[in-house]
């Protein structure tokens, strides 16, 4: 089983600035969100690749991205389900539902369906890359640094660490009832769903246990009693992670942009419009990859630097 911890590989992409990876990983999520139009999606979230390369994070974004998968194959198909908008019908069915008439899949509501579904990925893929490469002392360290409510903060750094601690424990207690002589992947699936039972018990108990040992550890530190607080660390910021913020904030703008002028949209309803892009839609295509991937250029530059 794969850990969803924070690794420092020492990777450019581990050593840049927090706060340019959050900027970066925030554009992706304005552009996702802005965009409407597939191809513009489609290329937005394969921009995220070169990162993940670059990061060698490949084992641990395909085990987030599994997951996502299903769920994206469950928005396509809700969504064709549900939606009945469209004039391209593909498929009636011969019922009919009280209140909602005859089910009915058409061409614009699964091509939507597959639209969201980029955009989930996009927006998955981006935000995985800053869990795998952003240590969470310093992502909470930037948070603070941004002004957010330090508890607020500490509840999230906490929530964080507390899911990948909590899939080592799913497998820790899996091997120990193994060895044990317990069936877990065996027999009727009354039989399965029992011996799984006993894990989410031991599960349950050792997660209160820990609660109980970080709580009683804020406690004995005084936590919350002090108003002027002082890290050991703090995040600097040099020439190089200055430009390479600039940098990551810049497909934002443009996709403010793109939004006021009209372009990256697409029309799904109630009949699909044309794939094709115009030349200035184009030339916004090729200009925003170009500068969501400065950053790879830029780390790699900030890691000779810091080496220098």
């Amino acid at each position: 089983m794969i850990s969803l911890r924070y690794r420092n590989k020492g990777t450019p992409v581990h050593k840049l600035n927090p706060f340019c990876k959050l900027a970066w990983a925030g554009s992706i999520l304005v552009l996702a969100l802005i965009l409407d139009n597939p191809l513009f999606l489609l290329v937005l979230f394969l921009s995220t690749l070169p990162v993940i390369k670059a990061a060698r994070v490949w084992k641990e974004w395909l085990s987030t991205m599994k997951f996502t998968l299903f769920l994206c194959l469950a928005i396509i198909l809700i969504n064709a389900l549900v939606s009945s908008h469209g004039s391209h019908v593909l498929l009636e069915a011969p019922f009919r539902i009280p209140i909602m008439g005859a089910p009915v899949i058409t061409l614009e509501a699964i091509v939507y369906g597959v639209a969201m579904s980029l955009r989930l990925l996009a927006i998955i893929s981006a935000f995985a890359i800053l869990t795998f490469t952003v240590h969470p002392d310093d992502m909470m360290l930037a948070m603070i640094r941004m002004k957010l409510p330090y508890k607020s903060v500490l509840v999230t750094s906490l929530s964080t660490r507390f899911i990948p601690t909590l899939f080592d424990d799913i497998e820790r207690i899996t091997d120990v009832q193994r060895s044990r002589g317990v069936e877990l992947d065996k027999g009727r699936l009354t039989h399965r769903i029992r011996g799984r039972s006993s894990i989410v018990t031991a599960l349950l108990s050792n997660s209160l246990d820990r609660a109980v040992q970080v709580a009683e550890a804020m406690e004995s530190r005084a936590f919350g009693t002090g108003r002027n607080r002082t890290f050991y660390k703090d995040i600097r910021f040099s020439l190089i992670d200055v430009t390479t913020l600039v940098f990551a904030l810049l497909p934002c703008a443009l996709g403010i942009f793109m939004a006021v002028s009209k372009y990256g949209q697409y029309q799904y309803y109630p009949t699909l419009g044309g794939i094709g892009l115009s030349g200035i839609e184009w030339f916004l295509l090729a200009l925003m990859v170009s500068i969501l991937s400065v950053i790879l250029l830029l780390a790699h530059v900030k890691q000779r630097v810091d080496l220098d």
